[in-house]
């Protein structure tokens, strides 16, 4: 394990908890949309939209969190970039 400690050298367990939480995390958001559906709420044009926001800056939480606990670059660039498609997408329909 002190192999594991070692800089630029990662656990196999460290792995497997960052892919958990990612994928955790990453689906968050989708599960609240089911649920607000599911409890009634109406598909609407605005509530798809606010829902594409809060998962461009979830999206981009993610990566900043992934960043601060120096997991993969790989982890950060997929939600930085999820999250500024999700804003930039709203913001193209918008126009």
């Amino acid at each position: 394990w002190e192999r594991c400690r070692a800089q630029n050298h990662r656990c196999p367990l460290q792995v497997v908890n960052h892919l958990a939480f990612n994928l955790i995390l990453g689906i968050v958001p989708t599960i609240a949309l089911a649920g607000s559906l599911a409890g009634g709420i109406a598909d609407d044009r605005q509530h798809r939209r606010m829902f594409l926001f809060v998962y461009g800056l979830w999206a981009i939480t993610l990566a900043m969190w992934n960043w601060m606990r120096s997991a993969s670059v790989a982890w950060v660039v997929v939600w930085a970039v999820a999250g500024v498609l999700a804003i930039a997408f709203l913001r193209l329909r918008r126009e």
